[in-house]
């Protein structure tokens, strides 16, 4: 009864939450605190349904285990009725035997007396032997069955006996299944009445937290409708605001399209206005450099189109130790274009366009000939080489090492450095071949067959330049990419000290 009531209670929560839901759909607005936490509420109402929902779903298990014990109880009380069954007619049977067995030993202990009296009649009579004769013969087969008789009921005693163990037994058995079935059935009782204890507890605690809730939703809701009478001037003011901002939607593709207008047409004299600027600025550009191009020629024309420097190295170990490593060049404190020496006790003097000391590094010689890079880019021919007798160190000045590089490495870096710088504004092609004169021969390192004699013409263009037709040549973009060149294609003679 008690559960009866409490479902009949949850049917009457139900009922509420529905007929709540129902007053909540009507009462759409725009999204604001009270909306929030309408949601939220509702989400706690589904919270509880799932609950209430889980309890009937636990309580739909507690029955379906209740059911399922009480057809095992059942199934237990049919095998003890058929075993039961089973033993009355065992005993019925060995009962029936028994008492066969009782009448036929009665009957056959009721026979011997007449044998007797017939054993005795034919001693008696001297006539009927052949009487006799049948006598002891039926004597004989009457003994034979008492024996058979006696065998027989022995066995029906061991079978009496052996049927009153049985039935022993089964009566132990059937007690401890009476008390098996007994144990089985106050447990399946304990647990049934635990199960209805526990599914009454979680009904009590569903129904308390629904009631619970019911009423936090019953005052919340009572929240809910006052703001919102609160909230329907905001509502009417906002309805307002959207009506004009969609006025000024509607007027807004106009609005754009002159702006836009405007807008390409400042847009479009800016960009002739920068058009100009830069033809401008492109023009004043080219002749600066044209201008800067002419004051640079005519700097590397005033210092001399073919110039002749000195470098005067240290002495060594090579050179000796004493009076005889001494030095035989001096130098002109004041002229560094001087050089005097000593040959055969008189003083000879040579004027140089400079002159390098021992003491001058590889920066200050390369500083020399730097100008010749930018002529170089600027298009003209330029020839940088070093001469003298061996040992005089013409391939520490060109080349030099990997941490002090010589004029070759330094030039070619600049070189590059300055075709990058000017990338943006010019297109450079850069190639580079090596040829050999020697003994009036010339000759191409760089080819596969560089005992091929080669010769120097004119260009046919009429620029009055030379060219050799069929040298070799590499394109390169950079200075790791000449000095691949050089590692790929080792030289044929010697040592280059030309650039």
């Amino acid at each position: 009864m008690r559960n009866e009531r409490l479902r009949q209670e949850m049917k009457a929560r139900e009922g509420e939450l529905r007929a709540l839901r129902q007053q909540q759909q009507p009462a759409p607005c725009l999204p604001c605190e009270h909306v929030q936490e309408n949601g939220r509420l509702q989400e706690r109402l589904a919270q509880l349904q799932r609950e209430v929902e889980e309890a009937r779903a636990k309580l739909g298990e507690l029955d379906l285990e209740v059911q399922q014990k009480t057809n095992r109880l059942a199934e237990v009380e049919l095998r003890l009725k058929d075993s039961l069954a089973e033993k009355a007619q065992e005993e019925e049977r060995l009962s029936r035997r028994l008492r066969d067995s009782q009448e036929t030993i009665a009957s056959l202990k009721a026979q011997p007396p007449q044998v007797k009296w017939v054993l005795l009649t034919v001693v008696e009579s001297s006539k009927a032997k052949q009487a006799l004769c049948e006598s002891q013969s039926r004597n004989q087969y009457l003994q034979e069955q008492v024996g058979m008789q006696r065998q027989v009921l022995k066995e029906m005693e061991q079978q009496l006996q052996s049927s009153q163990k049985t039935a022993a037994q089964l009566r132990a058995q059937i007690m401890l299944y009476e008390a098996e079935l007994e144990r089985a059935h106050g447990q399946m009782l304990e647990e049934m009445q635990a199960m209805e204890d526990e599914k009454n507890r979680a009904i009590e605690e569903a129904f308390s937290r629904a009631q619970v809730e019911m009423k936090a939703v019953h005052e919340n809701l009572a929240g809910v409708r006052t703001n919102l009478l609160t909230l329907q001037p905001a509502l009417r003011t906002l309805t307002n605001d959207y009506n004009s901002l969609k006025r000024q939607v509607r007027d807004f593709p106009l609005l754009l399209q002159e702006t836009l207008r405007s807008a390409r047409s400042e847009i479009g004299q800016a960009i002739e206005e920068v058009n100009s600027a830069n033809r401008e600025l492109l023009r004043k550009y080219r002749r600066e450099l044209q201008l800067r191009k002419k004051c640079h020629n005519e700097l590397v024309r005033l210092k001399g189109n073919i110039r002749v420097f000195g470098r005067v190295r240290p002495i060594t170990k090579e050179d000796g130790v004493g009076a005889e490593a001494a030095s035989a060049v001096t130098f002109d404190p004041d002229d560094d274009a001087v050089l005097h020496l000593s040959h055969k006790g008189k003083q000879v003097s040579f004027e140089l366009d400079k002159v390098f000391p021992p003491k001058a590094t590889q920066e200050d010689v390369f500083r020399e000939v730097q100008a010749l890079v930018t002529s170089c880019i600027d298009g003209y021919n330029v020839c940088i080489f070093a001469y003298g007798q061996t040992g005089a160190g013409k391939t520490y000045t060109m080349e030099g090492t990997a941490a002090n590089p010589g004029i070759n490495q330094r030039a070619l870096q600049l070189l590059f450095a300055e075709v990058r710088s000017k990338a943006a504004d010019w297109d450079y092609a850069i190639t580079v071949s090596v040829a050999e004169i020697y003994n009036e021969a010339l000759r191409d390192l760089l080819g596969k067959e560089p005992q091929e004699k080669l010769e120097i013409k004119l260009c046919p263009d009429g620029s009055g330049q030379l060219y050799v037709p069929g040298l070799t040549e590499f394109r390169v973009q950079s200075v790791e990419d000449i000095n691949k060149v050089r590692r790929d294609e080792p030289l044929r003679v010697g040592t280059l000290h030309m650039w």
